[in-house]
């Protein structure tokens, strides 16, 4: 019981950014409200792509938040953490060929020349897809230790996420450099220092 309304809360937190942009885009419909700014489009498509970093972000801070705090139940909730972000990652590419490049396929290969961060922004995505579709317990148990290793693909997806940002710096480097930090932090416990340290020492001992 706690569980389930544990995920309901989750859930209903988690559909909050959703539910701002949508109401956003029913008022700016009405002509009620230009809460979106002069070019909605593009706010649309950042708003859609910070979330999906920050649910990237929450997904992978599980694990050390569990073994911290020692709270096993967090990680009852780490999939459908990862699974949001997947969502809000899907929203951003379908709002980036909607309303920047207008499902103007025949656009699509010079704008990734032009701005070779699309092009890393989509792998990251083709690589969330994999992840999303076996992230229940029956693929689990299907793929057994490939599971493990699959899903270990997220940290290259948000090195992917890193450097789609940073490429994107304008003017200010402050969020694309903090959400960088951020990730960097939450990776290097999961970096195999020990293996390393030892494989150095057998070496060395040869």
């Amino acid at each position: 019981m706690l569980v389930t309304l544990r995920r309901i809360a989750i859930f209903l937190v988690s559909m909050t950014p959703f539910f701002y942009l949508l109401q956003a885009v029913v008022r700016l419909q009405s002509g009620e409200w230009d809460i979106l700014g002069p070019e909605p489009g593009k706010e649309i498509v950042w708003f859609t792509g910070t979330w999906a970093f920050n649910f990237l972000l929450i997904a992978l801070a599980v694990t050390p938040i569990k073994d911290l705090l020692k709270q096993k139940w967090l990680l009852v909730h780490r999939r459908m953490l990862g699974l949001f972000a997947f969502f809000y990652a899907t929203l951003h590419l379908l709002a980036y060929f909607a309303f920047l490049l207008e499902w103007q396929w025949q656009e699509l290969g010079k704008e990734i020349v032009d701005r070779p961060y699309l092009l890393v922004g989509m792998l990251a995505w083709l690589l969330l897809v994999p992840l999303t579709v076996t992230s229940t317990k029956k693929w689990q148990r299907r793929l057994k230790r490939n599971w493990k290793k699959l899903h270990k693909l997220v940290y290259f997806i948000g090195l992917l996420a890193a450097v789609h940002y940073l490429l994107q710096i304008r003017s200010s480097w402050f969020e694309p450099v903090l959400y960088t930090v951020l990730l960097l932090l939450l990776l290097t416990p999961r970096f195999p220092w020990k293996k390393l340290a030892s494989d150095k020492a057998v070496s060395t001992a040869k």
